[in-house]
């Protein structure tokens, strides 16, 4: 998903479930959501991300959650999962256009 199309569904307050996989100290300048699960333990704690509705994964620049977003749908079988292309970085470049 790219960040115009997120920002879109956010704007049209469509229910997506906003999932950012940073560690806390990347947080510290900003975040798209309340849900912070960094990536390590993301296995430990994936009966906190729903199945049964859309799901958005974020990192700081996408590469991270690209693959963790892969592994989650290949073992978990989840599939409403996306990702956000470009992470944190392209968010806020959208926002200080």
């Amino acid at each position: 998903m790219t960040p115009k199309e997120l920002k879109l569904k956010l704007d049209n307050n469509q229910a997506i479930y906003i999932v950012d996989i940073r560690e806390p100290y990347e947080c510290e300048n900003g975040s798209i959501s309340d849900v912070n699960i960094p990536m390590n333990q993301v296995i430990n704690r994936i009966s906190e991300i729903p199945k049964n509705k859309a799901v958005l994964l974020y990192c700081n620049t996408g590469k991270r959650s690209k693959s963790l977003k892969y592994m989650i749908e290949k073992l978990y079988q989840y599939k409403q999962l996306n990702h956000l292309e470009g992470g944190y970085q392209a968010w806020e470049e959208l926002l200080n256009q």
